[in-house]
């Protein structure tokens, strides 16, 4: 079970486009090794993104854990 929860989460993640930056965040900077400020602002901003997200899911999965481990708990002594 919790690996089937790992792994929806996981392809849930990977498939919310809003998680990765746009197409011109990505890309590198032209001008050598020192990117602008733009790049490097669309960098930390998905990076933020994905955070956001995995402090969300860390909350709902916690939040499911706790509801299963009560059920099985009420299940035995039944």
């Amino acid at each position: 079970m919790k690996h089937t929860l790992l792994a929806a989460a996981t392809l849930l993640l990977l498939s919310l486009p809003e998680a990765t930056a746009c197409v011109g965040c990505r890309q590198p900077g032209t001008e050598g090794p020192v990117e602008p400020q733009t790049v490097t602002a669309g960098i930390a901003l998905s990076w933020g993104v994905v955070g956001m997200l995995g402090i969300v899911l860390a909350i709902v999965g916690g939040l499911v854990y706790y509801i299963a481990d009560t059920c099985r708990k009420l299940d035995r002594r039944a």
